[in-house]
């Protein structure tokens, strides 16, 4: 009568186990990567909906709103005295900028330039009208 074990040996569990961990090593930065992209996008989306709301109060309320866009921050006045900002992690003004907007929700300047990580965007304000 033979007993037989079944198992796996010391060698092979630590094999398994350096083979998993070349590839996290190979995979997690790609992974780290998409991920820094998607908060840099979801920051750009969070600037786009604050400068259309902000547009959209100076229209309904019928009043100046000033926009200050300061390196990683952009922070707004209106005439009635409302204040607020938001900083930014991915997104850079460089240089300062100022925009104001009148009580028709127009700004006074056809863009904001914005460094999102690597490269240059500019944020509409005044799209162009075809003719």
């Amino acid at each position: 009568m033979s007993l037989r074990v079944r198992g796996f040996t010391l060698l092979e569990i630590l094999l398994v186990m350096a083979l998993f961990s070349t590839v996290i090593a190979l995979v997690a930065p790609l992974g780290s990567a998409q991920v820094e992209k998607a908060q840099a996008q979801s920051e750009w989306l969070t600037l786009e909906r604050h400068v259309g709301g902000l547009s959209l109060d100076a229209f309904l309320r019928g009043d100046f709103v000033v926009l200050y866009a300061d390196g990683q921050r952009l922070s707004w006045e209106s005439d009635h005295g409302e204040a607020g900002f938001v900083e930014f992690e991915h997104l850079f003004f460089s240089p300062i900028q100022t925009v104001t907007i009148n009580p028709n929700g127009i700004a006074d300047r056809a863009r904001i330039e914005v460094t999102q990580g690597d490269r240059q965007r500019s944020l509409v304000l005044l799209p162009e009208i075809p003719e």
